[in-house]
């Protein structure tokens, strides 16, 4: 009895030179959803420009809390689509931050609460409330509530 140990079969030359095919073909995807492949490097610097503010979380849906966000942040806040922000510093709002929500269509609602205070002391009710309404409102979804470090002071709106 005599093996082919080749495999030489024109059936497995044929399945032996398309895979060979398959190996050297180039990748040429083209959409009108602009899907692209890239590189790994591209592709890492990708996924790290989504970087969340400091001390974000989910609060609920369509609702998050964190610390001030900046201009690294902003590729990751346009993932969430958001359509308000609170803002619960007396501060005012900074000029890059604004032009951020202008053209990403952000309403800024901003209720000033003294964030050196201890928690839930002096903070007047009528400033808690307007928060509120602004928060349960889902026409304002998603909404992100922040303060300078995203601990006291959005917190404060949903312990009262």
């Amino acid at each position: 009895m005599k093996f082919d140990t080749n495999n030489t079969s024109p059936q497995n030359k044929e399945q032996n030179q398309q895979e060979e095919d398959d190996d050297h073909q180039d990748i040429n995807i083209s959409t009108n959803d602009e899907v692209a492949l890239l590189p790994k490097e591209e592709e890492q610097q990708h996924r790290l420009s989504y970087i969340p503010p400091l001390n974000f979380a989910v609060v609920d849906n369509g609702i998050f809390r964190s610390g001030f966000p900046d201009s690294p942040n902003f590729s990751f806040l346009q993932s969430l689509s958001l359509r308000s922000i609170i803002y619960l510093c007396p501060e005012p709002y900074p000029k890059a931050n604004m032009e951020f929500l202008k053209t990403n269509g952000i309403r800024l609602y901003q209720f000033g609460i003294d964030g050196a205070k201890e928690p839930f002391v002096n903070i007047p009710e009528d400033t808690i409330s307007q928060a509120l309404k602004v928060v349960i409102d889902v026409r304002n979804h998603p909404l992100l509530i922040h303060c300078k470090r995203g601990k006291v002071s959005a917190l404060s709106l949903f312990r009262r």
